[in-house]
């Protein structure tokens, strides 16, 4: 079950009311780290620039790829765990507009997480320890720990301990 909270919006759609879930300056303030930090390529400063200038709760552990996308409105609803990888140009949501409301909802990636190019994560998600998301995947739904998902929507298709994917993870 996703974790979220819907805010009702009246007279417009809710994409026009995106002032509700954030102030201007926050938003063109998150654009311009957040730009900056798809295309750098050193992971330390990247983790660095997250935790301190957008306020995502970055392990200084994890690692975030380039062009990887986090939530432009909200990022200081993403925790990202110790050890964990964000693949290429994966894109964490914490909110999600519907034609009257709109949702917020944290993001939790457990440690050892894998998640692999070009996924996406919705709003309320917990990732947990160990698990692997496969590339392309749109995850929907939380993911336990030690699984292995894929597919729209992601779907369990394994367990970290029936494959070779066991490498990512020491103990």
């Amino acid at each position: 079950m996703r974790r979220t909270t819907t805010y009702p919006v009246e007279g417009r759609n809710a994409m026009a009311a995106w002032r509700q879930v954030a102030p201007l300056w926050r938003v063109a303030w998150n654009f311009f780290w957040l730009e900056i930090c798809r295309v750098l390529p050193f992971l330390g400063l990247k983790s660095w620039l997250l935790r301190h200038l957008v306020s995502m709760d970055v392990d200084p552990g994890a690692a975030v790829g380039v062009m990887a996308m986090p939530d432009i409105l909200r990022p200081d609803l993403i925790h990202i765990g110790p050890q964990s990888i964000i693949g290429y140009n994966v894109t964490i949501l914490t909110h999600e507009f519907l034609p009257h409301a709109y949702r917020l909802g944290p993001v939790e990636i457990g440690a050892w997480v894998l998640i692999g190019a070009n996924a996406t994560i919705l709003p309320g998600i917990r990732i947990g320890d160990g698990a692997i998301v496969a590339a392309g995947a749109v995850v929907t739904r939380d993911v336990p720990a030690g699984a292995i998902v894929g597919g729209v929507p992601a779907r369990v298709i394994g367990r970290v301990e029936d494959s070779e994917s066991q490498v990512y993870r020491t103990e």
